[in-house]
C-alpha cells in the first residue's frame, strides 16, 4: 500500500497539471450534462451582433450611440445595466453618456480591465468603484496595470466593476477574481458591482468558519441568501447552470431602430437585469467557457449574475483535503479488508467501483449543494492502491502455488505434480502405455535392524537411502514413481522421455549400489546380518498414469515389465547377486550399439512367482563399470591389503 502511495505521489510530481486539466474537464462535462434549459429572462444580453454592426455602423460606436441605447433600457424599464465595455479615451458625446449614465431610472455599472497576469503595466483612462469597506487585503489580487474609463464617465456611472477573467492552462475561463487590489484599494468584479448596487449597506468580506463552508465569502446587508462564495484564492467559480440555448439574447439593433423581437412579451425587459455585450466577429471579446469553446465574454457575468441571484455560486469546502482524507482511508481499509479475504480479480472491481462512487459524489456535490470537490486523485489512488493489491495478491498467489508445486512434485514426479495443479479431478483413467525400463530396490535385513535400533536411527537410514537413491535416478534421466517400506521404484522414458532408458537404469543401478551401500550402517556391533541393496531392472511396455476416483487418485505404473522387477529384486538374495536383469533388458542392450561396456552374464532360467513359464535371469559382469574411478579405488585398496598379507614374516 505504501507502494501505492508513493506512486500515486510520483505521478502527480511528474505530471501535476495533467490532473488539474482532467479534473476541470470533468467538471466541464457536469456543467454541460447537468445546465438547466428553462427560458432564463432575470438576466438578459443586450448584444451588441453582426446585425447591430451592420445597422449602425463598426464598432467603436459614438458616445451618442451608446447614450441612446442607455436611454432605450431605461424606458424598457430594466432593473440594472451592466456595460460589458470599457470606454477609455475622451470623445464627442461624452456629456450626453455621462448624463444617460446618471440621469437613468436603473443603476449602470461600467466596466474596467486590470493585468493580473504581468501583462503590463500601462495605465488607461480612471480606476473608479473601489469599495471603501475593504482595504488591500486577503484575498484580494494585486494588479499591476488597469484600464479604466474617462473619468467623467467613471463618476456618472453608479459603480465600476472589472472584467478581466482568470485564464486556466487550456485557456478557458472558469474563474474571476472577486476583489483586485491596485494603489492601496479594492475593486470588485462586475457582477459584484452590479449586484452591490442592490444592497442597502456595503458589501462585508468574511472568512469561513466549518469545514464544509467556503474559504471567504461577500456577504450584502439587506440581501440575505446571495452571500458569493470564494475559494482560497479570492477566485469566483462561475455557475455554468444554465444552457447557452437558455440566456435570452436581443440585438442592440433592434432597441435603437424601435424594432422589438418577434415572439418576446412587450414588458420582457420590465425589472431585468441586462449585460449590453458584443459578440460580433472581430470584436475580440471571445472566450472558452466550460459550455463551449468560443462564446461571447459577456455570457460568464451573465452566468455569475444567474448564480448570486440563485444562490449557486460553486466553491470548494476548506476542509475537502480532511473531507477526502477521511474517505480515502474507509476506502483503503475496505481494500485490505478484501485483499485478506476475497480473490485478487475481486479488488480491481472493488477499486473501480469505489473510484466511480467517489466521482459519482463529486457530481452529486456540485450539483446539490454547489461544492467544488476535485475527486480525482483520490480515485486515482484507489484505482493504484486496488492494482497494486491485485499484483501482490497475485504474486502471494503464485508463490503459494509454486511453494504447493514444489511440495507435490516432492511426492509425486513432477510431471504429475503438474498435470494435478492445472487440471481439475477427475474419474476418468488418464494413462498411456509406453515402451520403459523399471528400476527398483530394496534394503536387505533392513527389518531386523529396525527391530534392534531405535525409530530415529532406522527414520535417518531409510531418509538417506530414499535421498541418495532418488538424486541418482534423477540425474540418470529418471523419475522415482513410488517410494514404500524400505523399497524404491523408479521408472525410464515414462513421464520424462530417455531414448537410451535400459543403459540409464543400468548406469543408475550401479550408482545407487556403490554410493548407497557405502552410507548403510556397520550391523556386525548388532549381531546381525549386514543390510545390503537389491535390485531388479526389466524393460518393456507398460501403463503409466492415474487411476482411482476424482477424491482419492493414485499415481502407478501397471504391467507384467513392473512384476519382473519387483520379483527380480526378491531373488537377489536367493542368489547372491545384487543386481539382477530380465530378459528384456538384456534384449535392448543387444539392440543399441553402444552399450559394449556393459557386460551381463545369465545366471539361468527360473520360473518367476506368478510366471507361465520360466525366463533367463541375467546380472552384470562387473558392478563397478570398467575404468570407473570407484573401480580404480576398489582394485588399490584390495592391492594394498593383498600386499600387507603377502608380505613375509621377520
Amino acid at each position: 500500500m505504501a507502494l501505492s502511495v508513493l506512486l500515486w505521489v510520483g505521478l502527480q510530481a511528474l505530471a501535476p497539471q495533467l490532473l488539474s486539466k482532467l479534473q476541470e474537464h470533468g467538471r466541464d462535462l457536469i456543467w454541460r450534462t447537468h445546465a438547466s434549459s428553462a427560458p432564463e429572462q432575470r438576466v438578459i444580453l443586450i448584444d451588441i451582433d453582426d446585425a447591430s454592426l451592420q445597422s449602425i455602423g463598426p464598432w467603436p460606436w459614438s458616445r451618442n450611440t451608446v447614450a441612446e441605447l442607455s436611454q432605450a433600457l431605461d424606458r424598457a424599464g430594466v432593473g440594472l445595466k451592466l456595460f460589458d465595455i470599457v470606454f477609455p479615451d475622451a470623445r464627442p458625446g461624452d456629456a450626453q453618456l455621462a448624463q444617460a449614465l446618471s440621469t437613468g431610472s436603473a443603476p449602470s455599472v461600467l466596466a474596467q480591465v486590470f493585468a493580473l497576469r504581468g501583462e503590463t503595466q500601462l495605465r488607461l483612462g480612471s480606476t473608479a468603484g473601489a469599495w471603501p469597506s475593504l482595504g488591500c487585503q486577503m484575498p484580494a489580487i494585486p494588479a499591476e496595470g488597469v484600464i479604466g474609463n474617462q473619468p467623467t464617465l467613471a463618476q456618472s456611472a453608479a459603480a465600476v466593476g472589472h472584467i478581466t477573467p482568470t485564464l486556466d492552462n487550456d485557456g478557458g475561463v472558469r474563474r474571476v477574481a472577486a476583489l483586485v487590489c491596485m494603489d492601496g484599494r479594492t475593486y470588485p468584479a462586475l457582477a459584484l458591482a452590479g449586484l452591490a448596487t442592490q444592497a442597502s449597506a456595503v458589501a462585508q468580506l468574511e472568512s469561513g468558519r466549518h469545514w464544509y463552508e467556503s474559504a471567504w465569502r461577500i456577504t450584502f446587508p439587506g440581501m440575505p441568501g446571495l452571500d458569493v462564495n470564494l475559494d482560497a484564492q479570492g477566485q469566483i467559480r462561475v455557475p455554468y447552470q444554465t444552457a447557452r440555448s437558455s440566456l435570452l439574447r436581443i440585438s442592440a439593433a433592434d432597441l435603437l431602430d424601435g424594432k422589438w423581437p418577434q415572439g418576446l412579451a412587450p414588458d420582457t425587459l420590465q425589472g431585468a437585469w441586462v449585460v449590453i455585450g458584443a459578440s460580433a466577429f472581430g470584436m475580440a471579446d471571445v472566450v472558452s467557457t466550460s459550455l463551449a469553446e468560443a462564446v461571447s465574454g459577456s455570457e460568464v457575468h451573465m452566468q455569475m449574475l444567474l448564480g448570486m441571484i440563485d444562490g449557486h455560486i460553486p466553491y470548494p469546502p476548506q476542509g475537502q483535503a480532511m473531507l477526502w482524507a477521511c474517505l480515502v482511508l474507509l476506502a483503503l481499509a475496505a481494500l485490505w479488508g478484501l485483499s485478506a479475504r476475497s480473490q485478487a480479480w475481486v479488488l480491481p472491481l472493488a477499486s473501480v467501483a469505489i473510484a466511480i462512487a467517489l466521482l459519482a459524489l463529486q457530481v452529486w456535490a456540485q450539483w446539490a449543494y454547489h461544492w467544488i470537490l476535485d475527486a480525482l486523485a483520490p480515485a486515482l489512488l484507489i484505482l493504484i492502491t486496488g492494482l497494486m493489491l491485485a499484483l501482490s495478491e497475485q504474486a502471494r498467489t503464485l508463490v503459494e502455488k509454486k511453494r504447493i508445486y514444489k511440495n507435490l512434485a516432492s511426492y509425486v514426479t513432477p510431471p504429475v505434480a503438474e498435470k494435478i495443479a492445472l487440471q481439475a479431478p477427475t474419474d476418468a483413467i488418464q494413462a498411456r502405455r509406453c515402451e520403459l525400463t523399471v528400476l527398483t530396490v530394496d534394503l536387505k535385513n533392513f527389518a531386523r535392524y529396525c527391530q534392534i535400533c531405535s525409530p530415529e536411527d532406522a527414520a535417518t537410514v531409510l531418509h538417506r537411502f530414499f535421498a541418495g537413491a532418488s538424486t541418482i535416478v534423477e540425474a540418470h534421466g529418471g523419475m522415482v514413481e513410488e517410494l514404500w517400506g524400505d523399497s524404491l521404484l523408479a521408472v525410464f522414458n515414462g513421464e520424462r522421455p530417455c531414448s537410451d532408458h535400459p543403459q540409464a537404469a543400468i548406469d543408475a543401478a550401479r550408482s545407487i549400489w556403490h554410493h548407497c551401500s557405502a552410507e548403510l550402517p556397520n550391523t556386525q556391533a548388532l549381531g546381525i546380518e549386514p543390510i545390503s541393496l537389491g535390485v531388479g531392472l526389466e524393460s518393456g511396455q507398460a501403463m503409466i498414469g492415474s487411476f482411482g476416483a476424482a477424491h482419492r487418485r493414485v499415481h502407478t505404473v501397471l504391467g507384467p515389465v513392473v512384476n519382473t522387477a519387483l520379483q527380480l529384486r526378491s531373488l537377489t538374495a536367493e542368489l547372491s547377486y545384487p543386481v539382477l536383469l530380465g530378459a528384456g533388458i538384456v534384449k535392448c542392450l543387444g539392440a543399441q550399439p553402444d552399450t559394449a561396456h556393459i557386460h551381463v552374464k545369465n545366471l539361468g532360467q527360473f520360473l518367476l512367482p506368478g510366471a507361465l513359464q520360466p525366463s533367463n535371469v541375467y546380472t552384470l559382469r562387473y558392478i563397478l563399470q570398467p575404468g570407473d574411478p570407484a573401480e580404480q579405488r576398489t582394485l588399490a585398496y584390495l592391492q594394498q591389503h593383498m600386499a600387507a598379507f603377502n608380505k613375509p614374516a621377520a
